[in-house]
């Protein structure tokens, strides 16, 4: 027998429905994300502990996982429309993680399977705007890839949730700040991609230095490639490149340093 065909697993879903439509409410009432994230929360309590005390354990139902079938309820939607695709994904979110809070112990399998469901459902929430939901979704995968250690997994996830937090942060200095962040190393999740940037600078400097003469490109890229790696002394510098080069190669011997400093840093993060 399929686990929604148990009257406590159908009791629930009912639950999941009345609490969505709740929900409903508070859009309409034109709530922050904040506020509505809160309500959210306040849900899950009462549905938590209805499904303790009506949903049969694991193995009286197969070992499958209770509400799965409305995991995936969102997923039969089709269109642009937010306001049709939303309630399916709230159900979706509030389902899982009533299954994630319950009593029972989920095997290696459910939990990966629930993980990624967090992570579909992230990447939903992203696609109708709503970005702390998105945030509060990929958190969820991430803490619960955490004991599988999938740190591959993971660390997407927790990507994810930084870029879907950038997104919901208003227009300023300090996303601008963070967009730069991101692009350097994909705030930390990604640093191979620093490699890339340093040989940029290497191009852009060697280039201005062999534009500010007198040492052609070949000296100049030489130079700048010795310098980025470890700084040239004031004696290899004298005669062979000009004030305004040896200012260029300065600067770019501090940049070089922090890049490698900040490179070895993110390889040995945990």
């Amino acid at each position: 027998m399929s686990a929604a065909h148990f009257p406590g697993v159908e009791s629930i879903i009912d639950d999941i429905a009345k609490c969505e439509l709740r929900y409903r409410d508070g859009i309409e009432e034109k709530l922050g994300e904040d506020a509505l994230l809160e309500l959210l929360d306040s849900y899950l309590p009462s549905l938590v502990h209805a499904f303790d005390s009506q949903v049969p354990p694991p193995r009286e139902r197969g070992g499958a996982l209770a509400l799965e079938k409305e995991y995936y309820e969102w997923r039969k939607t089709i269109g642009d429309d937010a306001d049709a695709r939303r309630p399916g994904v709230i159900r979706s979110f509030l389902a899982t993680e009533t299954e994630r809070r319950g009593q029972f112990r989920l095997s290696r399998t459910q939990n990966g399977r629930i993980a990624a469901h967090f992570d579909a459902m992230g990447q939903e929430f992203r696609a109708l705007g709503m970005f702390g939901h998105a945030a509060l979704a990929f958190q969820n995968a991430a803490d619960m890839y955490l004991p599988l250690q999938q740190k591959a997994r993971r660390e997407r996830s927790l990507l994810n949730r930084r870029r879907a937090l950038h997104q919901a942060r208003p227009p300023g200095v300090h996303r601008f700040l963070e967009s730069i962040y991101d692009a350097v190393c994909g705030y930390s999740y990604r640093p191979f991609r620093m490699l890339g940037w340093m040989a940029a600078s290497l191009v852009a400097f060697s280039v201005a230095v062999w534009v500010c003469g007198p040492a052609g490109y070949g000296r100049s890229l030489h130079g700048c490639l010795i310098n980025f790696l470890n700084p040239l002394s004031f004696g290899d510098l004298d005669g062979a490149f000009s004030g305004a080069a040896q200012t260029l190669l300065l600067i770019e011997s501090y940049l070089g340093s922090i890049s490698m400093a900040i490179f070895f840093a993110l390889l040995v993060r945990d």
